[in-house]
């Protein structure tokens, strides 16, 4: 499809989805939900559309950009290398995120067609999706604001619902036919949302939008105030180098817009505004609710993943990603025990995690923010313990690959090899390392680890230092030209 570009959002913290996910490894990151993680299935979902990975862009924030651009370049699939990335100088929402998005887009092709969509959904794919945005494209084209709506299911009243008018039978495409949107309604009571399903004439708003990126700037334009001032701000910031879009003029301009939705700031003011009533599986993984996908039910309604056993259960949900975990005579739980936390709660309390979350943060607990186990592009690791001064990980890095030429201003590493053979640079020596033999980096030398074996070189690193954090890492030589830390 021509000038068809993609925007995914990726800027979620995924806090409803605790222990599962952190801060730094949140629900897009997951992999729970297939062999591919939520983000990688988001954007193999468009890559036949965009014509390639560079017409892909990534919307997200700072904290966030290292580990997305590591765990997608980790991937097998050399597509998802070649995704660019933005990133929002702060945090205001989906409409100034989706109007950076456009003024980037733009400023490489005025005439772009972008896709909007969510990283963090899970959607089925096939001839329906491929309709679905054939259809979406066309209307796009003709100045239309499309959504895409699915057919609901259940009384839902956590999702916004939009209700067709007449069709617009110019833009079909296969199966699917475009209709005017009558109608935006944010999340409506039981009762109402009951009247939507019966009438056959809502679909539920999947936050997916195709839209030419120079409308999405012209709507915020005619709103005036705080819209005009978005599109402002993004065709600012997008006209800067790359460089200097995080810098402190581009924070200040964006920290003074009033957050707002892109269904509020454009989609409910509009009057050319079309949605696509789509019958496809789709959910947006709000909840750990969303685990009762993850294996099928046995004969009492329990859900389970992982190692365990059950006696006299009904109607749980058990999740486990290491541990054992057994359970005893309990009803309409949810169980959901990680390396490092385990969390127990009941079904109808699924919405209200982030209240844990909260309370964890107060007490300045670690595993809110920390994954313990992250990708790279180079291979893995994996936090095996950590305490004041020091932390100690499992690092398994593939034949052939190397970790950056990196300096620590704060913390010596001890490597000591585990499995394969190691090539270790440290400032002019080169070290060669085997299966039982260990190394000493101090604080400040310069050091590489390369795996010159056939197979995955293990070691475990010994961090020891005050201050331990990813971002302690000056790059000297990167493969994959990761900035500096």
């Amino acid at each position: 499809m021509e000038h068809v570009y993609a925007a995914v959002l990726a800027g979620g913290s995924g806090q409803r989805f605790w222990p599962l996910s952190r801060e730094l490894s949140p629900k897009q990151l997951l992999s729970t939900f297939g062999q591919e993680s939520l983000i990688a299935q988001a954007v193999h979902r468009i890559l036949p559309f965009t014509g390639g990975g560079d017409n892909v862009v990534i919307v997200t924030n700072e904290r966030l950009f290292d580990e997305l651009r590591n765990h997608l370049t980790a991937q097998p699939d050399t597509a998802l290398h070649a995704v660019r990335y933005i990133q929002e100088p702060i945090a205001r929402n989906t409409a100034p995120a989706i109007a950076l998005g456009a003024a980037v887009l733009m400023a490489d092709d005025p005439e772009a067609v972008m896709v909007v969509l969510p990283s963090d959904h899970l959607l089925e794919g096939g001839q329906v999706w491929e309709d679905c945005l054939g259809a979406a494209v066309a209307a796009a084209a003709d100045g239309y604001l499309v959504t895409i709506g699915i057919t609901p299911t259940r009384p839902e009243t956590g999702y916004g619902y939009i209700r067709a008018a007449e069709e617009l039978p110019l833009f079909s495409a296969g199966a699917v036919t475009p209709h005017a949107v009558a109608e935006f309604v944010e999340k409506p009571d039981q009762e109402r949302a009951h009247a939507f399903l019966v009438s056959g004439e809502y679909y539920w708003n999947a936050g997916i939008f195709v839209m030419k990126a120079a409308r999405v700037l012209e709507e915020l334009d005619a709103a005036g105030g705080n819209g005009a001032r978005i599109a402002e701000v993004a065709r600012w910031i997008a006209a800067r180098p790359i460089a200097d879009r995080n810098g402190d003029e581009a924070r200040r301009r964006f920290a003074e817009l009033t957050p707002v939705s892109i269904d509020i700031a454009v989609m409910e003011r509009s009057d050319k505004v079309a949605v696509i009533p789509a019958p496809l599986k789709w959910s947006d993984v709000g909840s750990l609710l969303a685990l009762e996908d993850v294996a099928e039910a046995d004969t009492a309604g329990n859900v389970r993943s992982g190692r365990g056993v059950d006696i006299d259960s009904a109607d749980s949900i058990v999740y486990s990603t290491d541990r054992l975990v057994a359970t005893l005579g309990v009803r309409d739980l949810i169980v959901v025990d990680t390396m490092d936390a385990t969390l127990v709660l009941p079904k109808d309390r699924a919405q209200d995690v982030r209240q844990v979350v909260d309370a964890l943060k107060a007490l300045g607990a670690p595993e809110v923010t920390q994954p313990k186990v992250s990708l790279r592009p180079w291979g893995s690791w994996t936090s095996l313990l950590r305490g004041p001064g020091y932390q100690i990980k499992l690092l398994e890095v593939k034949p052939g690959a190397r970790l950056s030429l990196q300096k620590h201003a704060h913390r010596s590493e001890h490597w000591v090899v585990v499995a394969g053979t190691a090539l270790v640079t440290r400032d002019a020596q080169k070290i060669e390392v085997g299966a039982g033999e260990s190394v000493f980096l101090p604080a400040g030398c310069v050091h590489r680890l390369e795996n010159i074996g056939d197979a995955q070189l293990q070691l475990i690193e010994v961090a020891v230092g005050g201050y331990l954090g990813e971002d302690d890492i000056v790059r000297l030589e990167d493969d994959w030209a990761r900035d500096s830390g």
